[in-house]
């Protein structure tokens, strides 16, 4: 009888090596500490860096053998970056409201003169406008301006420096500010107002065709103008 010759042994399929899965790997674990560290405001900046560094490794990675790791590690990161991106906007937005609580700028308001603008700290009338000429001691001697009473008061707890920043436009133009001591035209007081008390002093402006704005700004209030319609 004659003997079997042996099998030949089976082929044994050798494991396909693994191409940039570590790449993957790491792409992973830095879109989840990008997507942790995002909302952490002193340490979102470092954690963008690493999502993008990430977002780059996962791209690469793609190429290899791990692409659906690759690809939810490239998405990890995406998302970081955006989410650190509107969690900074979110931030800058609200130390914007903060701090317009505290200095109180916003929106300017326009008034008529006559009317009462009410800021923070201060009620703010510009009122009473006249013609007149100017002296001549003044800047502008023997010049045709207008004056306005310009009335201040303190409705805050504390005292109030009246550090006021006024200007004025007559039509298209910068209207001149009038010096004149004689006149009474001294220019902006810098004493302090005390709670529950006013303080009224004149404005005058070298006058020009057109109505005229006083603008009046202060540090801890908005802007106002002031519209006198001819």
């Amino acid at each position: 009888m004659t003997a079997m010759p042996p099998l030949a042994p089976m082929p044994v399929a050798q494991a396909r090596p693994v191409k940039f899965g570590a790449l993957a790997w790491t792409a992973l674990i830095l879109g989840i500490a990008g997507i942790v560290g995002s909302p952490i405001l002193i340490f979102n900046n470092l954690t963008a860096v690493v999502a993008g560094v990430g977002f780059i490794l996962g791209v690469i990675a793609f190429f290899g053998t791990k692409k659906t790791l690759a690809a939810v590690g490239v998405a990890l990161c995406v998302a970081a970056i955006v989410f650190t991106v509107l969690a900074q906007n979110a931030a800058v937005k609200e130390l914007d409201k903060i701090t317009d609580q505290l200095t109180g700028s916003g929106p300017a308001q326009t008034l008529s003169v006559g009317d009462t603008f009410h800021g923070k700290d201060i009620d703010l009338t510009v009122a009473n406008p006249k013609e007149f000429t100017t002296g001549k001691y003044s800047m502008r001697p023997n010049a045709k301006a207008m004056s306005y009473d310009v009335t201040v008061v303190n409705h805050s707890a504390k005292p109030w420096t009246a550090m006021l920043l006024i200007q004025a436009t007559a039509g298209n133009a910068a209207a001149e500010q009038v010096f004149d001591t004689e006149a009474g035209f001294n220019g902006t007081p810098s004493q302090d107002v005390l709670p529950g008390k006013e303080l009224t002093f004149k404005l005058g402006f070298v006058d020009g065709p057109g109505d005229i704005t006083v603008q009046v700004g202060t540090f801890g209030d908005d802007k106002a103008y002031f519209i006198h319609k001819r």
